[in-house]
């Protein structure tokens, strides 16, 4: 991967901000509490040793959603075993109709999921004038999140670079959780991240 310059890692993470705190706002309107983000950080890098990061985190529930069209990637958000099950816990006080469906922790993953990645690539493909969508999330368990599926996507993202994203999303009642993203995106989000860089400093 090429070096990245301070100026892309600066409008990347102004980009990245920008959809975190629209998925806050997406948060507060389904958990009903006012949500803020808060520890935001962002970090470059090869996708398979960002990806090394899952197998190091205990038990994770992780959603993966494929993007589409104009530039391709994938976003791996990953959740901590607490945070998988706190999540569902929180939300289903709000989410009624879900009480009684025995699946009601994968799907109010699921939706969490479509918040924060369709908030983010909504910000990606509007800053970077790009016609992306997100595909339909998938779930990844804990007992099938090991080395063996590990290893599968590392050698299917080997040549792509990566950026890792991480907050809290802080609630009124003082809750709060600590997922992470690992961006894998093609070499057309690059190219586009540099010519916005270019177009940013001028």
């Amino acid at each position: 991967m090429d070096k990245i310059s301070k100026e892309l890692k600066s409008v990347a993470q102004e980009i990245f901000l920008k959809g975190y705190e629209k998925a806050s706002q997406s948060f507060s309107s389904l958990s009903g509490e006012k949500v803020n983000v808060k520890n935001f950080e962002l970090f470059f890098g090869e996708a398979p040793d960002l990806l090394q990061k899952i197998i190091k985190t205990k038990k994770p529930s992780i959603l993966i959603t494929d993007i589409i069209g104009e530039a391709k990637g994938r976003s791996y958000l990953v959740f901590s075993e607490k945070d998988a099950q706190a999540v569902p816990d929180m939300l289903i006080q709000k989410m009624k109709s879900l009480q009684s469906n025995p699946d009601f922790a994968e799907i109010i993953l699921k939706e969490v999921d479509n918040m924060v990645s369709a908030a983010v690539i909504t910000e990606l493909s509007n800053q970077l004038n790009l016609k992306i969508y997100g595909d339909v999330p998938k779930i990844i368990y804990p007992d099938e999140a090991n080395r063996e599926w590990l290893q599968d996507e590392i050698e299917h993202n080997e040549n792509m670079f990566a950026i890792l994203s991480s907050a809290n999303f802080s609630f009124e009642d003082n809750m709060k959780i600590s997922p992470y993203f690992i961006w894998i995106l093609d070499k057309q989000f690059f190219s586009v991240l540099n010519q916005k860089k270019f177009s940013h400093a001028n």
